[in-house]
This record gives structure tokens, C-alpha cells and sequence, in this order.
């Protein structure tokens, strides 16, 4: 009986080994998926489908912050253990963003339906009026997706989390295999919208369920304008994140942003790993800081997580590398010019992810300011970069990539070199800490790869 209560307990305390392997399980379907539609729809329509993509992201800050507030508030208040400002929180929250994302639907939708029955529009008017009216379909799904899930990580239930994000991955991997198949450009939202609607079912007992309506105007109110400097921050983070599309846009053709889809596979699957695990890692902080407030053990903390997310972000940067050339080569062949970008793009995101938790501080600590300041730099470096390099240097995707990468390591070193500055903390202790394990594995992996291919 002890045997098997301490085998439980060591279970429970795996969590974060749980969530990884979930995550890398779900992430390897993402990519089988993303690498088979690329090959399955042709690029035109893969760019209206990334053009419709970028729409959704930026329709996802019409929650106005207050997603945001609770993201950061709600798990501090959890470990000063006021339950019943956290429930006032969720309620809230919840309340918000149904009010405002079914007014959008209805508003959006109306539009779309507007432009499908006009005289606008050419050969891929349909592709355009669906893509552009499942924008706030899966808006509406992803948050409420979010917000469940997020609330059960930040009760602790990784386990469950991993445990469910692994089937419901799983089962809309399949629907949407079958939904490209038979359905092309048209099934390429289907793995996506099916993955949230499972994610709400399954999760709702544990995270919304007891949550009530509460048009508290007021309470509402004071949460958005807490949450504004993090949506401010989200936002620029958003635009920084299709600076390279836009300037594939101004350019090149909607054939090339279709082709450079293969490198926007490879930076999600680069991130997803280190950016799942820094969200666990961030839920943990923020309990440590909310118990105590205590900023030195909240860095050292930190610093020691970061080490964990830095050697994951390597050994995923060359797995990516590694295989990009394999997959495109062979399943998509039509999209081979997209390998060489995706490879010089991963590398960039690679140093960035290192530091992902490092930038979470400046959010659990509010120092707003900062941390909007340091987004600003990302998306100036990224403008920058993209555009002087395809304008003067070579108008092609992998000068797209370099300016991007640099931009993302760049960032990197912003975001250690102000936390060393702010907190007083070493700064060689941070950047080893962070970069360290990362290029220890990635300039090895790349050698190779120079000597062998």
C-alpha cells in the first residue's frame, strides 16, 4: 500500500514531465497535420487561410485585457488563498468575453455575408467569405478553450490537462485529417475548431463549471483596465509575430506567403514545447510570488525553470532542423523553397524561447511599462530587420527569416539585460542560465548537420 501511495504521489509530482510529453505528442500530430494540408491545398488558398489567421489573432483582443487581468491575478489570489476574489474574477471574466465575442460574431458575420452577396471578389471570393466568417466562430471557441484550460493549470491539475489535452488532440487530429482529405482549403480550420470544442466539454467541470453570469459593470471595469498594459503588450506581440507576413505581403506574392506557411509550421512547432512548459512554469511563479512577494527567490526560481525550458528549446530547434528538409522534400515538394527559411527561423525563436519565462517576470511583478517597452523593441528590430534585408539585401523568404530570427535573439538579450538591470540580479548568471543549455545543444547539432548533409 505505501509502495503504490508513494508511486501515486511521485505521479502527482511528475506534472511537469506529464505535460511535456502530452505536449510533444500533441505538437508532433499539430506538425503530421500542418506538413499533410501544405501538400494537400495549393498556395494560394494557403495564403487566404494564413491571411485569415492573422484576422482571428488580432480579433482576439476585443476581450480588452480582461483575459489577460485573470491570467495573471487569478493564480496570485490562489496562493494568498482569497478564494473568493478569484471566483468574483472568473465570473467576470467569463461574463465579458461571452457578451462581446457573440456581439462580434453577429456584427462580423453580418459583414461577410454582405461582401459574399456582392459584385467584389474574384476566383477565391469563397475561399475569402469563409475563411473570413469562421474568424469569430473560432475566436469565440479558442478563448473560452483558453480560459478553460488555463484555470485548470492554475488549480495544478497538469496532470489532467496533459491527460485530456493528449485525447482531445488526438481525436481532432483525426477529424481533421479526414477533413483535408475530402474538404481541402475548407478542412483546414476543422482540426482547430474541433480541438477548442472538445477542450470546452472537457475541461468545463474543473474550470467553468459554478461560474456565474455577474454583470458587475464596475468590477469589470477595474479588471480591463489592469488587464489594458498586458492586452497593449499582447497586441504589439501579435503584430510582431506578422511583421514578416506583412512584409511578404508588401513584397512578394500571396503564392510566397503560401510557401513561407512551411516556416510559420516550423516556428509554432519550435515554440510550443518551451512556450507549454513556460506557462507552467509561470502558474508556479506566480503562486510563489503571491504566497511571499518576495522578488529574489521569485528570480532564482525563475532562473533555475529557465534552464529546463532552455535544454528543451535546443534539443526541439534541431529536431525541427533536422527534419523540415525530410518532410518537405518528400510529402510537399511544391513548397520546397519554404525549407531553407523555416531552418534560419527556428534557430532565431530558438535563443528567444530560452527566455520566455524571464519575460513572464516583468508581467507577475506589473512592471508594465517595461514589459510593453520591450515588446516595442521586438516589433521596431523586427520592421527593421525584415524590411531593410528584403529591400537592399535580397528580395527572398530566407532574408524574411534572418531578419526575423535576429530580431527574436535580439529581444532575447533585451529582456536578460533589463531583469539584470531592474532587480539587480547577475547578468552572467541569467544569460547561462538561459542560453546556456540551448547553444550548448544547438551549435554541436548544427555542426553536424554542416558536415553530414
Amino acid at each position: 500500500m505505501k509502495k503504490f501511495t508513494k508511486l501515486l504521489d511521485a505521479v502527482k509530482n511528475a506534472d511537469f514531465i506529464l505535460m511535456t510529453l502530452s505536449t510533444v505528442i500533441c505538437s508532433g500530430l499539430s506538425f503530421i497535420f500542418n506538413v499533410y494540408s501544405r501538400r494537400e491545398v495549393a498556395k494560394i488558398p494557403l495564403g487566404i487561410y494564413s491571411t485569415c489567421i492573422m484576422i482571428q489573432n488580432y480579433m482576439n483582443y476585443a476581450q480588452f485585457g480582461i483575459f489577460n487581468s485573470y491570467n495573471r491575478d487569478y493564480p496570485q489570489a490562489l496562493g494568498r488563498k482569497d478564494y473568493e476574489s478569484a471566483q468574483k474574477m472568473k465570473n467576470a471574466t467569463m461574463t465579458f468575453m461571452l457578451m462581446i465575442y457573440m456581439a462580434i460574431f453577429v456584427l462580423f458575420d453580418a459583414g461577410v455575408l454582405v461582401y459574399h452577396f456582392s459584385d467584389f471578389g474574384g476566383k477565391y471570393k469563397d475561399y475569402y467569405v469563409f475563411g473570413l466568417a469562421m474568424c469569430p466562430i473560432m475566436i469565440l471557441l479558442k478563448s473560452f478553450d483558453d480560459m478553460s484550460n488555463t484555470t485548470l493549470r492554475m488549480h495544478g491539475q497538469y496532470n489532467k490537462v496533459a491527460i485530456i489535452g493528449f485525447i482531445r488532440s488526438l481525436m481532432a487530429f483525426a477529424v481533421g485529417m479526414v477533413a483535408i482529405t475530402y474538404g481541402g482549403y475548407y478542412g483546414l480550420y476543422a482540426m482547430a475548431a474541433v480541438s477548442a470544442i472538445l477542450g470546452i466539454i472537457f475541461f468545463h467541470k474543473g474550470s467553468l463549471k459554478g461560474a456565474k453570469l455577474d454583470f458587475d459593470f464596475p468590477y469589470m471595469k477595474m479588471m480591463i483596465i489592469s488587464g489594458i498594459p498586458l492586452l497593449i503588450n499582447g497586441l504589439i506581440w501579435t503584430i510582431v509575430q506578422n511583421v514578416d507576413k506583412h512584409v511578404i505581403r508588401t513584397f512578394m506574392t500571396v503564392g510566397d506567403l503560401g510557401i513561407y506557411s512551411v516556416a510559420q509550421m516550423g516556428f509554432t512547432t519550435m515554440v510550443l514545447i518551451p512556450l507549454t512548459i513556460s506557462n507552467v512554469f509561470y502558474v508556479k511563479i506566480s503562486h510563489i510570488y503571491g504566497a511571499n512577494q518576495n522578488e529574489r527567490e521569485l528570480l532564482d526560481k525563475a532562473s533555475h525553470f529557465t534552464s529546463v525550458v532552455s535544454a528543451l528549446s535546443g534539443v526541439v530547434c534541431l529536431i525541427v532542423f533536422y527534419i523540415t528538409p525530410l518532410f518537405v522534400n518528400r510529402i510537399m515538394p511544391d513548397k520546397a523553397d519554404g525549407t531553407e527559411p523555416t531552418q534560419i527561423l527556428v534557430i532565431g525563436v530558438a535563443i528567444y524561447a530560452t527566455t520566455m519565462i524571464y519575460g513572464n517576470i516583468f508581467s507577475v511583478l506589473k512592471l508594465n511599462k517595461t514589459l510593453i517597452n520591450n515588446s516595442i523593441a521586438l516589433c521596431i528590430f523586427n520592421i527593421i530587420f525584415s524590411t531593410v534585408l528584403v529591400a537592399f539585401v535580397e528580395e527572398s523568404l530566407n532574408m524574411v527569416a534572418i531578419g526575423t530570427g535576429i530580431s527574436y535573439a535580439l529581444y532575447s538579450l533585451l529582456l536578460i539585460i533589463k531583469l539584470s538591470k531592474k532587480l539587480h540580479y547577475s547578468f552572467t548568471k541569467l544569460i547561462i542560465k538561459s542560453w546556456g543549455p540551448a547553444v550548448a545543444i544547438i551549435i554541436p547539432g548544427l555542426l553536424i548537420y554542416l558536415l553530414v548533409m
